[in-house]
């Protein structure tokens, strides 16, 4: 006579095995959803907040307020005129965004004075004149009152973008070189929120070399897109 016990054990051992095996199977399919939803909606990382700077000037002395960008997707970066090395660089890279996407009525960029002290409206204009940087949906901006702490106080309590100016003794080696600072880009949305490539990164590096071998967050412009096409789907 067959062993009934001992089989139904097997039957019931193989039940649980293919059980098993689909919740594994559900459980990868439902992460790789999840995933996928990730990497087609970036982070965010809080909003971008007007106080205590709510009026700039720009590159033309004319009053510019946040405000007015509303419902647009925004990229945010330091420069100052001075700058020896980097901030013409990082401007490069903007001017390459601007001829993609500056036709767009929904995509603007902001590049910061981080030395307002000096970056007046007229210094900002003759340097823009000078590289050919610029357009409409373009804006240089500087502090009212020539006073630069509220605005780099507000780009790292708003960015965590940091800057600092350099010792007395690097200063008296070159003194136009007065800050360092990263050569980073932010994202903003068209609703004031903060975009980012990953959790962990809350900035984009244009010049970050390990984009060359591709374990990197992607290039700032592949986010750009994703954005635009965001805020054509839900405007604000």
């Amino acid at each position: 006579m067959p062993d009934r016990p001992a089989s139904k054990g097997i039957t019931v051992m193989f039940l649980m095995i293919i059980i098993a095996l689909g919740m594994v199977v559900s459980y990868n399919w439902l992460l790789s959803i999840q995933r996928q939803e990730r990497e087609q909606r970036l982070p965010m990382q809080g909003r971008v907040e007007t106080d205590p700077l709510p009026v700039w000037l720009d590159q033309n002395g004319k009053e510019r307020h946040l405000e007015q960008l509303k419902g647009k997707v925004i990229v945010v970066s330091y420069l100052y005129t001075t700058c020896p090395q980097g901030c013409a660089g990082v401007a490069d890279e903007l001017a390459k965004l601007q001829q993609e996407f500056g036709k767009d009525p929904n995509f603007a960029i902001l590049s910061i004075s981080l030395d307002a002290e000096h970056d007046r409206p007229a210094v900002l204009k003759a340097w823009l004149d000078q590289k050919g940087f610029g357009g409409e949906n373009w804006w240089f901006l500087t502090s009212p009152d020539g006073q630069g702490e509220a605005i780099r106080d507000w780009m790292k309590k708003t960015f965590r973008i940091f800057a600092q100016k350099r010792s007395e003794a690097e200063l008296a080696v070159n003194p136009a070189d007065k800050y360092d600072h990263q050569l980073v880009m932010a994202l903003v949305d068209g609703k004031g929120n903060i975009r980012t490539p990953t959790e962990e990164n809350l900035v984009y590096w244009p010049f970050h070399e390990a984009f060359d071998y591709g374990w990197y967050p992607r290039p700032i412009r592949e986010d750009i897109i994703k954005l635009l096409a965001e805020s054509r789907q839900n405007p604000s």
